[in-house]
């Protein structure tokens, strides 16, 4: 109103700002609400869960005593591995954006009328990372970069998102927790 060709002379330029803003933040909070109400439909909070362990098959779990493991068994296993929900999370003063991790795979829901999908296996991550200033330190937010083998997406960013190393220590254990369950090791090469 205050940018436009509207002309409202009868309200003071300072008030007319105050109720711009008070407006546009009334937007803002409807659209957060909104997208909270669709949001808290699935079964995790908005805030780190506990992990959650996924049913080990007896080939993972022998290969965990040292046993080798049957490539083509955990792949039959992996058709009836029953895939939960460990953290849902949406980046700090965002709308139109959150992440979910699952037991299977990391998935980042983009918009709010449309939507849009990216989804990483775990068994896909090779690495993580976190970067926070002092600004989000002082919050409790900060960004997590995942390096992946994904041929679509080798990098992706995971922005502002609160209590990022608990969120990194759960990405990584449930990646781990996933790769052993199909029967996936690491091995480096010297």
């Amino acid at each position: 109103m205050s940018e436009g060709d509207v002309e409202i002379s009868a309200i003071p330029e300072d008030q007319l700002q105050a109720l711009v803003a008070a407006m546009a933040d009334g937007l803002f909070a409807a659209f957060d609400a909104l997208e909270e109400e669709n949001y808290a439909e699935g079964p995790v909070a908005a805030s780190v869960a506990a992990p959650v362990s996924a049913p080990v098959s007896a080939s993972v779990a022998a290969s965990r005593g040292g046993a080798p493991a049957n490539p083509t068994a955990e792949l039959a296993a992996d058709e009836g591995a029953e895939e939960t929900t460990l953290w849902r999370g949406r980046p700090y003063l965002t709308i139109g954006l959150h992440y979910e991790l699952t037991s299977q795979r990391l998935r980042i829901f983009r918009g709010i009328l449309g939507q849009r999908l990216e989804e990483i296996e775990l068994v896909r991550v090779r690495d993580t990372k976190v970067k926070q200033h002092a600004g989000e330190r002082a919050l409790n937010v900060g960004d997590i970069t995942i390096f992946s083998t994904d041929p679509t997406t080798p990098e992706i960013e995971l922005s502002n998102v609160r209590n990022p190393m608990e969120v990194r220590e759960l990405i990584r254990s449930a990646t781990l927790e996933e790769k052993n369950r199909r029967g996936l090791y690491y091995r480096e090469e010297m």
